[in-house]
């Protein structure tokens, strides 16, 4: 099977209140692994408060697919932190 070259890339910082706020976005976002990783790769990680996203792909229109089904995911997270986080922010 031919490797696939993943040429496109994008990498996105988001801050968070808190890095324990990051920290669990992080977490909920890396339950879902890449489908088909010889075309497409994401690595989340966290760093103090940034939470950051890293994609790779073989084509730019997988690119834009991949980054706007991650921002909606992202959004679902931090609308549901704020619905349900009790931890008081200090």
């Amino acid at each position: 099977m031919a490797t696939t070259a993943l040429n496109e890339r994008l990498t996105l910082q988001i801050p968070f209140p808190s890095s324990r706020l990051a920290k669990i976005a992080a977490d909920v976002l890396d339950v879902d692994k890449d489908l088909k990783p010889e075309v497409s790769r994401r690595v989340i990680s966290t760093e103090e408060n940034m939470l950051t996203l890293e994609f790779e792909t073989s084509t730019l229109k997988l690119l834009r697919t991949v980054v706007n089904a991650s921002l909606d995911m992202v959004q679902l997270v931090v609308n549901t932190m704020g619905s349900f986080d009790t931890e008081e922010q200090s």
